[in-house]
């Protein structure tokens, strides 16, 4: 049963140029549009429980608000937001629940009013603490924003910060003076995404015209290995690929994706995974705000038409992790026996030793992990 949700809040000031994600640029109208979509959305969720896809007695354990900038929404619009939800499902009393941070749209009063609506971990979009690059990625904040809200943060609950690597001519002197300040705040849990050019970008438009040059392979493994025996004798778990946590703080809303089990996704362009189905909805607010005020789900069902896409899709999502997939759960869960049915197309990965496996998980390798894209790239 469900036990997971994520919020998707689409409104950000503006969009940046590296986003591949349903996302709106609003500039100063993208508060207003934030704390208005939450009713919209919580709408939404008493549609899902009288469709009977999600129960209410069954108790969250993760609540996730994402985006775009959730932090755009006003205290008074997050805490109604969570009444809301309660007063409709029951909650764990250990109940995760995160909102995503843009430093420069939170203030010390929005984020006290933030933890007494109950959030009690914060994710913070540094991305980097570089002038120069912060300008590169077109973002609105200063460091000094970043620093003082990440700050903040540590007196009112658990801090998570994001960090982009691998940006265009950056040195590894460069990304360790990132990674160091980073860890000086002594956060719960790092994310470390490696910059990605996703198709119809800015970023990936201005690398294809030759204004922008990516950084060497030689040079991302190098940062790759660097982050990870950094944050490993600074006490961090690298449990995922991009993800570091202290003992007991990883982030369970994200391993609940990874560990292949059931989330529902609210708001426009979000997707979401009830076993055996997934459902995407439109990203369209216009699109989703109507059929959610004619009281109608604007989920569509996207399963693929091959059964094996299927298989492979929760394999490499499952692969992310770094203890793997246990094979005989994928079993019971999925009706299909990894080793067995993808053998022929398993067997250049493990002579190659990129995938292994320990006991009865299959997971990747050292290698395996630094050369991840290519291998989840190979089985999709």
């Amino acid at each position: 049963m469900v036990s997971s949700f994520y919020i998707h809040v689409p409104f950000c000031e503006a969009r940046c140029p590296y986003c591949d994600f349903f996302t709106l640029g609003k500039g100063t109208d993208g508060a207003r549009l934030a704390s208005g979509w939450l009713t919209v959305v919580a709408h939404e969720l008493e549609l899902w429980i009288a469709a009977g896809d999600v129960v209410a007695s069954e108790p969250v354990r993760t609540l996730y608000l994402g985006g775009g900038t959730p932090s755009l929404a006003s205290a008074e619009a997050v805490d109604a937001f969570v009444k809301t939800f309660r007063s409709l499902m029951s909650f764990a009393a250990d109940a995760e629940v995160t909102i995503e941070l843009q430093p420069g749209t939170v203030d010390q009063r929005k984020l006290e009013g933030y933890a007494l609506a109950g959030i009690n971990r914060f994710s913070v979009g540094a991305q980097t603490f570089s002038p120069a690059r912060l300008k590169l990625l077109e973002r609105r904040h200063s460091v000094e924003d970043t620093v003082k809200l990440i700050r903040d943060v540590k007196n009112v609950g658990r801090l998570s910060i994001d960090l982009i690597a691998a940006l265009p001519e950056q040195t590894l002197k460069e990304w360790q003076a990132d990674l160091e300040t980073a860890v000086s705040f002594d956060p719960e849990h790092l994310s470390v995404y490696e910059l990605t050019y996703y198709h119809g970008t800015a970023l990936a438009s201005r690398l294809h015209e030759g204004s922008l040059r990516q950084v060497d392979e030689e040079l991302r493994v190098e940062i790759f290995e660097w982050t990870v025996a950094t944050l490993t004798e600074a006490g961090y778990e690298h449990y995922e690929i991009s993800n570091f946590a202290k003992p007991g703080c990883r982030s369970r809303h994200n391993e609940n994706y990874w560990r292949l089990g059931d989330y529902v996704g609210l708001g426009a362009g979000a997707h979401s995974f009830v076993f055996p189905h997934r459902y995407a909805n439109p990203p369209d607010v216009e699109a989703y705000s109507a059929a959610i005020s004619a009281d109608k789900l604007a989920r569509r069902l996207i399963d693929p038409h091959d059964q094996d896409v299927f298989y492979l899709e929760n394999l490499f999502m499952g692969l992310r992790l770094l203890d793997g997939v246990d094979i005989e759960d994928f079993r019971t869960r999925f009706g299909v026996g990894i080793l067995d049915h993808f053998a022929s197309r398993l067997a250049p990965l493990f002579e190659e030793g990129l995938l292994e496996l320990h006991g009865n998980r299959l997971r990747l390798t050292r290698e395996g992990i630094v050369r991840a894209d290519a291998v989840i790239s190979y089985l999709a």
